[in-house]
């Protein structure tokens, strides 16, 4: 069973030479805690679903299928103060800045399952 967002502000598993410094255009900045409290229906439809998920060629890039979709592109990296940064080419995403796939690969990378990059504030 997955859990709900980590208290851990730092991801562990990365060592400290992992960062990037850019991402797609249309990279958001977003709060999975503030996610997980105000939209728990998309965070909850994430833990609920059947995922696959694929690094891709870089460290913040991955392929990501919920409950048999077709996979979308999938962009997440976490800023030095724990929130994080990221892209998904899904309409959800491009309509609400919250979707799925996101919130997958933030509770992968909570239960350790998933390394994400740190994202350079340059």
């Amino acid at each position: 069973m997955k859990t709900a967002e980590s208290p851990t502000k730092t991801s562990e598993c990365l060592p400290p030479d992992q960062w990037i410094s850019r991402q797609p255009s249309g990279t958001r900045d977003l709060d999975f805690q503030q996610i997980r409290e105000r939209q728990s229906t998309t965070w909850n439809a994430a833990l609920d679903a059947d995922v696959d998920v694929t690094e891709g060629g870089r460290p913040d890039l991955f392929l990501v299928s919920v409950d048999d979709d077709c996979p979308v592109n999938c962009s997440l990296a976490e800023h030095p103060n724990g929130t994080h940064a990221g892209w998904c080419s899904c309409e959800v995403f491009q309509a609400t800045t919250v979707c799925p796939h996101l919130c997958v690969l933030r509770q992968y990378a909570a239960l350790g399952d998933l390394c994400l990059p740190m994202r350079d504030q340059t």
